[in-house]
């Protein structure tokens, strides 16, 4: 069926999610480290999707990295280039637009000091959206985030692919 809030053609099946957002729910919980260490996990993916060398620790943003990583390993066009890789406003351009977000879908907000990514999680506030992705509070998890910040809702463009929420977890 077609979600309603979604452009047409943009297929949901009730029981099923994109890949993407199930890949990227198997990292809930992965955290920065305190202090002057880096999480070896969020260091490899950097190096995974060719982040730029200067790019050494988890006291940067890291919402872009987590993102292109989960893309890459659903075999999906990552967004941006060089330094594009790791900033969340690359997103803001990546795949193809949507007037309303589904689940899996990109969601690009301003904050003070940028901009962050992540998952559109399927359930809705009146005056937030309800976040999957990568240094939420210095971790991959679920964040509410304004409406108002909203600046871009994005799909990818390749063939939709999913998968049950039965099945076992990458």
């Amino acid at each position: 069926m077609t979600d309603t809030d979604a452009d047409e053609d943009v297929e949901t099946t009730e029981g099923y999610e994109p890949l993407w957002l199930s890949v990227a729910r198997a990292f809930v919980g992965v955290t920065e480290f305190p202090g002057p260490a880096s999480n070896p996990v969020i260091l490899r993916w950097a190096r995974a999707i060719k982040a730029p060398t200067w790019y050494d620790g988890d006291d940067k943003a890291w919402c872009a990295v987590f993102m292109n990583r989960i893309f890459l390993a659903c075999q999906l066009p990552m967004a941006g280039t060089g330094y594009g890789l790791l900033r969340a406003q690359s997103f803001e351009t990546w795949g193809r637009p949507l007037t309303s977000p589904a689940p899996g879908a990109v969601l690009v907000f301003t904050r003070p000091s940028g901009h962050h990514v992540g998952l559109f999680w399927a359930e809705r506030a009146p005056d937030a959206y309800r976040v999957l992705g990568g240094n939420q509070d210095n971790a991959v998890g679920e964040a509410r985030m304004a409406r108002d910040r909203l600046t871009a809702i994005r799909w990818p463009v390749e063939p939709l692919r999913l998968t049950t929420a039965a099945e076992p977890r990458l």
